[in-house]
């Protein structure tokens, strides 16, 4: 990366990076939480931040890139009662549980939820969630040589199904709006795998 650029991030850094956190509220009463913290800054200013839980937790969360021995990418259609389609494209992903370690995690959830199993997996990128009001990490692994060897394993609220598609497929739904991959954290899945993998 450019000099001036770190350079520039670093000074950034030096003054407004955060101090010290003090909690001042915390509402965790459902799957949703909030707490509230009075954060001091290098430059000794204070401000409030809210930050979303989930579950108590921290939220982290992981993605997984399926692909097939003959090179087919599992891809899931899911549920989303909060967009407007109410459903969407997506790769497997799921949250990490309490004590879960995230490369488990991507096996439990790939397994769960379209019934493949990888031969092996490893870690692409991660990225935050939502950085404005969540400290959730998301981590994207690529599972290669799957194959199918159970039926699915859902949770109560979850419906879904897997599919197959072909990369000249998830190249188009890139760009497709009502048919195409409109979750965030498969797009960056995605383009990150097209970056670092195929450049």
């Amino acid at each position: 990366m450019n000099k001036s650029v770190i350079d520039k991030i670093d000074n950034f850094k030096k003054n407004y990076g955060v101090k010290d956190v003090e909690l001042i509220k915390c509402v965790d009463d459902g799957y949703i939480g909030k707490r509230s913290y009075k954060v001091t800054l290098n430059d000794s200013s204070n401000i409030i931040v809210d930050k979303i839980t989930k579950n108590k937790e921290n939220g982290d969360a992981i993605v997984i890139i399926p692909i097939t021995e003959d090179d087919k990418f599992v891809m899931v259609i899911q549920s989303r009662v909060n967009t407007l389609e109410g459903v969407c494209l997506e790769f497997p992903a799921g949250m990490v549980e309490k004590d879960e370690n995230k490369y488990d995690a991507a096996r439990r959830e790939l397994l769960e939820e379209t019934g493949y199993q990888a031969d092996y997996m490893e870690k692409l990128e991660w990225h935050y969630q939502d950085q404005g009001c969540s400290s959730a990490i998301v981590t994207t692994y690529v599972a290669y040589g799957c194959k199918r060897i159970d039926s699915l394993n859902l949770d109560e609220n979850e419906r879904l199904d897997y599919l197959l598609m072909s990369k000249e497929d998830l190249n188009e739904a890139l760009v497709d709006s009502k048919y195409g991959m409109n979750d965030a954290n498969s797009k960056i899945a995605y383009m990150s795998y097209v970056l670092k993998k195929e450049v």
